[in-house]
């Protein structure tokens, strides 16, 4: 019975396991540096099961306008995806669209000068200005706006400042549970 004997559960398992966790964490123009393995621990509520935990930076390939801009296409991709394929009676398409525009609006609601701050924020990066200010439809430029407002306030949450350049990071941690099995230790799904 290999791996019976192993009392935790290898670094290349948990390394194997956890990474995939973090990089999904990242967003467009963004890497995980500085993964590396804070601590393990045994599960006490659950037998045999030890969990593990691993910190890491998101780091900015890009100034933060731009990295806003890349997630801001996906987001509009995504919105304008939805709406070709809409789902039962529209409703994907609805809900997809509700939820980026409340979120955006709600973040711009709770700032006391958003348009200074998105003005300073679009200066520093002429493809952000220009894909703000890009004609179209009312209902194309509005999701696109939303799309970007979106983006921005989803890498805000992260910790991003609006000053963020290339190489910033934000430090964030991530874990996974491990399970003893009589082939040894596997990762808990």
């Amino acid at each position: 019975m290999a791996g019976c004997d192993e009392k935790t559960p290898s670094d290349r398992l948990t390394s194997a396991t956890i990474l995939p966790i973090a990089q999904r964490d990242a967003m467009p123009e963004m890497s995980v540096v500085n993964f590396k393995k804070e601590n393990g621990w045994e599960n006490t509520s659950q037998f045999n099961t030890y969990s593990v935990r691993y910190s890491y930076d998101l780091s900015l390939n890009k100034p933060l306008p731009e990295a806003t801009l890349a997630l801001a296409h996906e987001i509009f991709n995504e919105v304008s995806e939805s709406k070709k394929n809409p789902g039962f009676m529209g409703m994907n398409a609805l809900q997809t669209s509700m939820a980026m525009s409340s979120t955006a609006s709600e973040w711009i609601s709770a700032q006391e000068s958003f348009p200074s701050r998105r003005d300073a924020f679009l200066s520093r990066c002429k493809a952000c200005m220009n894909y703000w200010n890009e004609e179209g439809d009312t209902d194309t430029v509005t999701a696109r706006r939303y799309a970007y407002i979106y983006a921005w306030s989803e890498l805000e949450k992260l910790g991003f400042k609006d000053s963020a350049t290339t190489g910033d990071k934000v430090a964030r941690t991530v874990w996974a549970n491990f399970m003893k099995t009589e082939k040894g230790w596997m990762a808990r799904q």
